[in-house]
């Protein structure tokens, strides 16, 4: 009974420690200019959420779902090109 709960903890307090490192990584994203994280499928918002979900979770799936979507299911628009060639 007792090494089933001393089991149970050990796995917990590991869990919170590769969630806290996972946080640790995540947090120079913040940093990175709008372009490089659009480039990589992110925006600030998601990165945001990402580290604010409980710590019992593992914060880089989130992460890792946001950035396999593709761009136009994300709500960005690209402005309208110059045309180029003939002027009238």
């Amino acid at each position: 009974m007792i090494g089933r709960w001393a089991a149970a903890a050990a796995n917990q307090g590991i869990a919170l420690a590769a969630s806290l490192l996972m946080r640790s990584a995540i947090k120079p994203l913040l940093e990175v200019d709008e372009r490089s994280l659009f480039a990589v499928g992110l925006s600030r918002a998601d990165i945001v959420e990402c580290l604010s979900t409980p710590f019992t979770t593992d914060p880089t799936e989130l992460l890792a779902s946001r950035g396999k979507r593709p761009r136009s299911a994300r709500g960005f628009r690209r402005a309208p090109r110059a045309r180029m060639g003939r002027r009238a």
